[in-house]
């Protein structure tokens, strides 16, 4: 604790600089022992014994000397200057001393072995044989100045006095040496397995990162792979199911292809979300939403397959409707629906509640609110209850085979409700029940603030909106998919679909014939997506066309990036027909209404 202290008041960090560390506190016990040997030869001098004249003041002005030598040196930064400056004072005081005593060494010569120990833990074997230098001469200026007398207390001769400081001075660098090379032998060696430590360290950080982009790229590419023959399924399925003249029977059996579909795609986004919330890469949004109505329209969407299987599925809101708060309906919505369609699947009779309430004000002027979902399903038993939310982990092997799922659903939810500060608690009984509780800081506004989670009734009528629109992508199902669904969705005589297989494909058609609307995959070879739109942007006659990406590139991070790009619009494969519906909207029917606008405008201006 002493030296962690003394480490941050010299500002050493052994951690980062280990040599640097030892000089400092090697420079702090210079500082400390010589300062006390001043003093305390000064004391014993003034008070025990009776001194040579002088020599209690020499003895307090070296320790203010080296007191204040120590502190200015280490304050500074300057341990190896300090250490040397140490060293060279003690020399003299110890030389002034022996001198004034004719001979007769003092008390302070038993420091004389620890300035050797710290010249050779600082800077090794050379730096202590410079050290001992200085020794030698002082026990030769004794030696010389000596009285001799063989009577009194103080009697000695010559030889025996040369015998005495040599045997000392050899068995004191003895054990200096010894002391000291195992002292640095070790420091070395901390050293060395600190450094090969780090170096290990690194090189794991390293692979880790290498595995972690690995697995992103994998990720990814599976993304693409899987979402490619998705949009061509749901996609064809949702264009047959348009069709009129279907049987009863072929309207099931494309319903059981379209949520087969759909699962698929529900596993392949929550294998992509968690993969994103693992790598820390989920950004949620701030925008203001019902929250009364999500949790309605959310439920209504369980509402049938619960009371399909018998069971009554109740809303409880204590807001108040509408209830308007800040936040992201997009994840929040998802953690209901997952928390729903367990309740759901694991429900057989009975019912289930969801609940809305306030519980509490929490800093920032935001409201603790708490959403519960409660079941009478199966349960869930105590020694299960703390591993549910892991990835991957579900109550048992038979739990999967009876139900299914891949036991991300949980894991998702409660890494996002931690995303939004909040928390999510489980309390279960086996054959009773269980009851998901998310409590949630969420900040209360005006209920005159836009709405933005209401989702829109799906618009059926076909759009009138003649256009010549280009569909461009490398895969030819894709092709068919995207080109049925814009015909079944806008009718009209004059409408023309042309396709090509590529990006250069599509710059080729572009620049021989004007297209109002150009539905443009990413990934494709000899020339990609982003590529193939900046060229249509300077054609002649396609560059004011509206270009949409329409690629199995699904984040919000893609769709950020393509429409920073230049792109006019975004679409994910798999390609809802709803979604392509408003873009085909947006891009044909608002553009001509436009167009209608421009020459009233234009003459109103030249009026």
């Amino acid at each position: 604790m002493l030296w962690r202290r003394i480490d941050r008041w010299t500002g050493a960090d052994p951690q980062i600089d280990f040599d640097y560390a030892v000089k400092s506190r090697i420079a702090v016990a210079y500082t400390a022992i010589f300062t006390l040997m001043g003093l305390v030869n000064a004391g014993v001098l003034a008070f025990v014994l009776d001194g040579r004249p002088g020599m209690a003041e020499l003895g307090l002005v070296s320790a203010a000397i080296a007191a204040t030598v120590g502190i200015v040196g280490l304050r500074l930064r300057r341990p190896n200057l300090t250490i040397i400056v140490m060293i060279a004072l003690a020399s003299l005081v110890l030389y002034a001393a022996a001198w004034a005593n004719r001979g007769s060494f003092p008390p302070a010569t038993l420091y004389l072995p620890g300035i050797v120990l710290g010249a050779y833990i600082a800077w090794g074997a050379r730096a202590a044989f410079i050290a001992i230098l200085p020794l030698a001469a002082y026990f030769g200026l004794i030696l010389g100045t000596a009285d001799y007398s063989s009577t009194g207390p103080l009697g000695f001769r010559p030889t025996e006095l040369l015998n005495m400081l040599v045997a000392a001075g050899s068995l004191s660098c003895v054990w200096i040496v010894l002391f000291g090379s195992s002292f640095r032998s070790a420091t070395t060696d901390a050293q060395k397995a600190l450094t090969e430590a780090n170096q290990q360290l690194e090189t794991a950080l390293i692979s880790a990162q290498q595995a972690s982009r690995a697995k992103s790229d994998f990720i990814a590419n599976m993304s693409h792979e899987v979402r490619t023959p998705l949009n061509g399924v749901l996609g064809m399925t949702n264009v047959l199911q348009a069709d009129a003249t279907l049987t009863d029977e072929h309207r099931r059996s494309l319903g059981l292809i379209d949520d087969s579909g759909k699962a698929l795609l529900d596993l392949l986004n929550d294998i992509l979300d968690l993969s994103k919330i693992e790598a820390d890469a989920v950004e949620l949004e701030t925008r203001t939403f019902d929250l009364a109505a999500l949790i309605h329209n959310t439920s209504e969407h369980w509402r049938l397959q619960a009371e399909t299987k018998g069971v009554a599925l109740t809303v409880s809101n204590q807001l108040g409707e509408p209830a308007f708060v800040t936040g992201d309906p997009i994840r929040l919505r998802q953690v209901i629906n997952n928390l729903l369609g367990n309740a759901v699947k694991f429900t057989h009779n009975g019912r289930i509640s969801v609940s809305l309430a306030a519980v509490g004000e929490v800093r920032d002027g935001k409201t603790r609110v708490r959403l519960a979902v409660r079941d009478t399903g199966i349960g869930i038993p105590g020694n299960k209850q703390a591993a549910i939310f892991d990835p991957f982990s579900q109550v048992d092997a038979t739990v999967t085979r009876r139900y299914g799922g891949t036991g991300l659903g949980l894991a998702i939810c409660r890494r996002l409700v931690s995303k939004m500060d909040g928390k999510i608690t489980l309390s279960s009984k086996m054959g009773r029940g269980s009851t998901f509780t998310v409590d949630l800081p969420l900040e209360r506004v005006a209920a005159s603030e836009p709405e933005a989670a209401k989702r829109g009734v799906v618009e059926l009528t076909p759009i009138e909106a003649p256009g010549r629109i280009l569909v461009v992508d490398d895969v030819i199902t894709n092709q068919l998919v995207i080109k049925a669904m814009v015909q079944q969705i806008i009718k009209a005589d004059e409408l023309i679909v042309d396709c090509a297989s590529g990006g250069r494909e599509a710059v080729n058609k572009a620049t021989s014939m004007a297209y109002d609307l150009v539905l443009m995959d990413i990934q494709m070879p000899e020339m990609d997506g982003v590529s193939a739109m900046q060229c249509i942007r300077e054609t002649r006659k396609s560059a004011d066309a509206r270009i949409i990406a329409v690629t199995a590139l699904a984040s919000d991070d893609h769709r950020r990036e393509f429409l920073a790009a230049g792109f006019t619009d975004y679409l994910p494969k798999p390609v809802e027909i709803s979604e392509l519906r408003r873009v085909l909207k947006s891009a044909l029917v608002t553009d001509r209404r436009s167009e209608d606008v421009r020459p009233d405008e234009s003459r109103a201006i030249r009026n």
